[in-house]
């Protein structure tokens, strides 16, 4: 439990009054325990009262008690503990039994028995009196009461009540340690849904921006959630706004482009001299590659659009990565022909499918395609592969090319970012930067690794086994 969280907040809140609750709770038990058990011991000595009561006898003018021993016997056999007893008259003249027993402190009502604790001889002693006015007085002291005491030890009263205050203490710790756990249980119900949804957060694209689930959430955190929720909002509707501008931009731009390569071509024709040609061929190098900027620039917006669109889910398409090869090989194999190059395809001879979206996939692939094209010297050898290892499928582009450095492949996925191979060559460092956001919409990984110095590039999107 972090000081200051929702969790430690709730239970510092609800434990401690509820310990605190049972310790007042046992203490109020014990008093009262040791009230009831009093009061059912003292049952016993109230009948040993009465029965003394009963056997005292005047008729001769003195004081006599034909006293069944076999009762404070059987008193003493229950209680478990010694039993004594005192008969005197109130004005001390006689005196039966235990005569040092300690009397009440309190002036005593006739007829009405007393119970008090006192110390006989060092030992802890529970007694009650009683004072009896005679129907027939003593020659001696006509109006003198008689008293009657009886005591027994506490010992066995007390080891009775620390046994049963035990069990209660217990059976209080046993529910208090069971409310405890139903409190936590309660406690981490309610917060797991604010966790679930931080980890559904934090596992989030840096790119998603669809709405947090609200449903499953207390009603107390909506509010809350609302408010990221027009935040993200308000955040993706500016993405969007920004990137329809390129998007538009871009289309603005091909048609002027295409216009401009058109009368360039035109001009070339019409060219007279060798300078004239050299310019004009420049100019048309020139349009080209701003023409294929801004066709990615184009894919660019659209890969975006689909990742507001797709990044928070798992995509449910089954794609045959075999067909996504052959289309795209198919695609660009004039351009290969065209400079001489070893242009080749490796697939197993069945389907092999991936969850992932296939158009997304196959940007991907002509991307990982295009810059092995560019980038490699005519005759080079080129191969797009599919195959699977283990609990992943691989699509993988190779070359024999310049290849790059580790430095130029950990900097290559960021856009504009081109490798040290690659700066005379004619390009725009977004094509790497483009695979690399439809392997995250598709949950895949991108990989590249360099081989000799100077020598061949591996390009890798690894797929999960569907």
């Amino acid at each position: 439990m972090r000081p200051g969280s929702l969790r430690s907040t709730l239970l510092w809140l609800l434990i401690p009054p509820v310990v605190m609750a049972m310790v007042l709770s046992f203490w109020a038990s014990s008093h009262e325990l040791r009230d009831q058990v009093n009061a059912a011991f003292d049952r016993s000595l109230a009948g040993a009262l009465r029965s003394i009561q009963v056997n005292l006898r005047t008729e001769s003018g003195g004081l006599g008690m034909e006293q069944p021993f076999y009762l404070l016997e059987f008193l003493s056999l229950t209680t478990g503990s010694n039993v004594y007893f005192r008969v005197g008259t109130e004005d001390g003249l006689t005196e039966i039994g235990y005569a040092d027993l300690p009397l009440p402190s309190e002036s005593l009502q006739s007829d009405r028995p007393v119970y008090y604790n006192g110390q006989y001889h060092g030992e802890a002693l529970r007694l009650a009196a009683i004072a009896i006015e005679l129907k027939q007085g003593l020659h001696y002291s006509p109006d003198s009461r008689v008293i009657i005491v009886v005591g027994e030890e506490t010992l066995e009263r007390d080891d009775f009540i620390e046994r049963v205050m035990l069990q209660s203490f217990r059976k209080d710790v046993i529910v208090v340690l069971i409310m405890i756990l139903l409190i936590l249980a309660g406690v981490i119900m309610v917060v797991r849904p604010l966790k679930q949804t931080s980890e559904a957060v934090r596992r989030r694209s840096f790119d998603d921006l669809q709405p947090i689930d609200e449903e499953d959430l207390p009603r107390e955190i909506r509010p809350l959630i609302q408010a990221i929720n027009l935040h993200m909002h308000r955040y993706a509707e500016r993405a969007r706004t920004q990137q329809q501008f390129l998007d538009d931009a871009s289309h603005q731009l091909r048609t002027p482009l295409s216009v401009l390569t058109t009368q360039v071509e035109y001009a070339r024709q019409l060219a007279q001299t060798d300078a004239m040609k050299e310019v004009l061929d420049a100019v048309q190098m020139r349009l080209r590659n701003t023409v294929r900027l801004t066709n990615q620039m184009l894919s660019l917006a659209k890969v975006h659009d689909a990742a507001d669109k797709l990044a928070s889910r798992v995509p449910d398409t089954r794609t045959d990565l075999c067909r996504i090869a052959e289309e795209v090989v198919g695609e660009f194999l004039p351009a290969a022909r065209k400079q001489r190059m070893d242009f080749g395809l490796d697939v197993p001879a069945g389907p092999v499918h991936v969850r992932a979206i296939g158009w997304l996939v196959s940007q991907a692939l002509s991307n990982m395609v295009s810059n092995a094209l560019i980038y490699c010297p005519p005759g080079s050898r080129i191969t797009v592969s599919v195959r699977q290892v283990g609990e992943e499928v691989w699509l993988e582009v190779e070359d024999d090319g310049p290849g790059m450095s580790e430095q130029d492949i950990a900097l290559a996925r960021h856009r504009f970012r081109r490798g040290e191979s690659g700066q005379k060559m004619q390009g725009s460092g977004l094509g790497l930067a483009i695979v690399q956001t439809i392997a995250q919409i598709n949950h895949a990984r991108l990989d590249m690794f360099a081989g000799a110095p100077g020598k061949g590039l591996l390009v890798r999107l690894s797929f999960p086994v569907s």
